[in-house]
């Protein structure tokens, strides 16, 4: 249990120090941060994904994109493919400890995308044998917009939830949940440059 307090009060910090000073972003993402991305296709989203993996590499995990859970355990075959966008490895055990989710979010009409990204992370979180230590869902918006449920996504992530094929998926109440936002400001030429990072739905 020491060893477990001890990754996810790494895994927040690390987080939460790169909210508060978006040191990893900086430093390899200039693209991104200074000079600001096009909205097009899968461009902030494939962005997004590097991001969270360069925040994992920089906290000493072993972080690789869109990664697939292994369909094991009780839900190995509920529910759909689960790909995360980025899973946290510990370097020395290699079990995961972090599944994270990356999705932009526009308006309440988007909230949906948020609940199917929360249940993802809770699949993921039970074919990885309840291993994580902390699940991320990270939203991005143009700006300061109406911010989505947190509340409402959280409990999803505790309580479970029921399939479309109505196969029931337990919550998970051992790991840490995140909800980070990533706010874009338009530059003067069109592009959108990521402005500041704030971690939401704090309890």
């Amino acid at each position: 249990m020491h060893g477990a307090g001890g990754v996810i009060n790494r895994i927040a910090h690390g987080i939460r120090e790169e909210v508060r000073d978006l040191t990893v972003a900086k430093a390899s993402l200039a693209l991104w941060t200074e000079r600001g991305l096009s909205d097009y296709s899968c461009t902030i989203h494939s962005t997004g994904i590097t991001y969270w993996n360069l925040i994992g590499r920089a906290l000493g995990f072993v972080s690789i994109g869109e990664f697939p859970a292994p369909q094991d355990g009780p839900y190995a075959f509920v529910g759909g493919d689960v790909r995360s966008d980025s899973v946290w490895f510990d370097s020395m055990s290699f079990s995961p400890v972090t599944l994270v989710e990356f999705e932009r979010y526009s308006n309440a009409s988007d909230e949906v995308k948020l609940v199917g990204k929360v249940e993802n992370l809770l699949l993921g979180y039970h074919r990885w044998q309840q291993k994580p230590s902390a699940l991320v869902l990270a939203y991005w918006t143009k700006g300061h917009l109406t911010l989505p449920q947190h509340e409402k996504l959280r409990k999803r992530i505790r309580s479970g939830f029921e399939t479309t094929a109505k196969e029931r998926v337990r919550g998970a109440t051992a790991c840490d949940v995140f909800f980070i936002q990533t706010i874009l400001t338009e530059t003067t030429d069109g592009l959108w440059r990521l402005s500041q990072v704030l971690e939401r739905g704090v309890r």
